[in-house]
């Protein structure tokens, strides 16, 4: 018995038990359905008799239109290059007009996705490149990219030993009930992963000077390095007497473009890290009162993850930030 046929079999069984049983609702509790469906079915068996209740046959949905043709996706490239603004709908409409080719938006977006031509950062790139072959225009972007052909990708922030470069940032934990305003400063080694992290009384330039002269300058004598660079965006906490306080360590402070936090990905990610993994969970566990309860938590975070956790990145390799860090002092 086919599927079909169940079905049938069971709505025709329903309707002749409601004719038993006198009763449509007790019929469809038994069956489980409702009156509406009942009765759905009972208008159809009315009008088409018995075979009315066999299920409706529907047609499957027309699948993709055919590809367009070769030559008419070239024309849509031509096009999509000459034009490298135009948006599909454009396109579309061009071919149209021009050269009475009606072909839908969706399917112009479909051939420039195929050959890589789907935004308009794409479309002037190539456009770019075709004028420095032929006219010898070079715009800003294409001599970065003829740069970076010849010399490889650009440089990233990167350091060879502890001290070399640190990245500085704070961020705002929150103002709590008792304590006020939050702010938290964080150091993290380009060279090892190394993080420090501490709570500011303020978010002033002077604070964050305080930091470095008492804070992560002994931590890296400590460590036997010595800290040579740290690098910064530019918010007000990283001028005036922070700047003073570079000078007079001897250490060389530079900034970061404007919005390009990702210069910065260091102490970025790091500071992701302490948020999701110790504020929100601390947060959630106890009720704080004073500054130096929250440092006493945030100096264990720390040293888990200075101490205990391997980073499998590739400057560390499965190893801890403070097997590095702490190298130079152990030998």
């Amino acid at each position: 018995m086919t599927l079909d046929e169940k079905i049938h079999g069971m709505r025709l069984h329903v309707i002749r038990r409601a004719q038993v049983l006198g009763n449509v609702s007790r019929a469809c509790r038994e069956a489980g359905i409702s009156r509406a469906l009942f009765y759905r079915w009972q208008r159809r068996c009315a009008r088409y008799g018995l075979d009315g209740l066999h299920p409706r046959r529907h047609h499957a949905r027309p699948g993709r239109p055919v590809q367009v043709a070769p030559e008419i996706e070239r024309v849509i490239l031509s096009v999509a290059i000459s034009a490298a603004t135009w948006g599909c709908g454009r396109i579309a409409g061009h071919l149209l007009h021009r050269w009475r080719v009606r072909v839908a938006p969706s399917t112009v977006q479909r051939v420039l996705r195929r050959a890589g031509l789907a935004t308009r950062r794409a479309r002037l790139t190539v456009l770019e490149h075709r004028a420095v072959q032929t006219a010898g225009l070079l715009t800003e972007r294409t001599r970065r990219a003829l740069w970076q052909a010849r010399h490889g990708r650009t440089r990233h922030v990167a350091a060879q030993r502890p001290g070399e470069l640190i990245c500085l940032d704070t961020f705002y934990v929150g103002q709590l009930k008792g304590v006020g305003k939050v702010w938290q400063i964080t150091a993290c080694d380009a060279a090892c992963s190394y993080g420090v992290a501490w709570l500011l009384p303020a978010h002033t330039a002077e604070a964050a000077a305080h930091f470095l002269r008492t804070i992560l300058v002994p931590c890296y004598r400590r460590a036997g390095w010595r800290l040579q660079r740290v690098l910064t965006d530019g918010g007000p906490e990283f001028h005036g007497a922070f700047d003073e306080g570079c000078r007079q360590l001897g250490i060389r402070h530079t900034r970061t473009k404007p919005r390009h936090a990702w210069t910065n990905g260091f102490v970025e990610r790091l500071q992701g890290t302490i948020l999701q993994e110790h504020w929100r969970v601390a947060f959630r566990r106890r009720y704080f009162t004073s500054r130096a309860a929250l440092q006493r938590t945030l100096d264990a975070f720390m040293r888990g993850y200075n101490h205990d956790r391997p980073h499998q990145g590739y400057r560390l390799r499965g190893q801890t930030p403070a097997a590095l860090f702490w190298g130079a002092a152990k030998a």
